[in-house]
């Protein structure tokens, strides 16, 4: 039998997606976290889940993913990668492609998590069945150079890049449970 061990953002994304669904306040808190003014309010339940408060390379991905699924109606993470979330998203090529070059431009973990938020909202908002679970541990790795470039030609090809038959069919069941992710 195999029996593959999960990742730390597997446990975290499955545990806050459970969690938020029986705690509205547990949201409520967790929706803070992406905001440095507030984020403050999240720490009891970050510091729970073995996070490393004094480390920000450490602590913004997980508040930032945090606070974007507690902002989530879903029962289950998505399954697009941010290009291709993104791309569901955007109503032209073009409005896409500005926002895609601004995240690729991004050379610190810091910046890039700041620069997503307001996206993450837009992929929250259209419903687009991202993957945070993808998502975050790209986040943890961004801090490393070597790690950064392939993230981000990985981010671009999705972007650009043909649907697989699977993102497809996930696109088209959030499409047609929200009516909002045309294209």
């Amino acid at each position: 039998m195999d029996t593959k061990e999960e990742t730390r953002s597997q446990r975290f994304v499955a545990a806050v997606l459970d969690r938020c669904a029986q705690d509205r306040g547990f949201a409520a808190c967790l929706r803070r976290a992406d905001n440095p003014d507030t984020e403050h309010y999240a720490y009891g339940i970050l510091s729970r889940f073995g996070i490393d408060l004094e480390n920000d390379g450490e602590r913004r991905p997980f508040a930032l993913i945090g606070a974007a699924l507690s902002r989530r109606d879903a029962a289950r993470d998505g399954t697009l990668g941010l290009g291709a979330a993104l791309r569901c998203c955007v109503e032209s090529e073009d409005q896409g492609e500005a926002r895609l070059r601004r995240i690729l431009v991004c050379r610190r973990q810091d910046e890039l998590c700041r620069v997503l938020r307001p996206l993450l909202s837009l992929i929250a908002s259209r419903e687009a069945p991202l993957c945070h679970e993808r998502l975050l541990d790209d986040l943890l790795k961004f801090r490393f150079e070597h790690a950064r470039q392939r993230i981000c030609l990985r981010w671009a090809r999705e972007f650009y890049g043909t649907i697989s038959a699977d993102d497809e069919s996930a696109a088209a069941e959030a499409a047609s449970e929200a009516g909002s992710c045309a294209d």
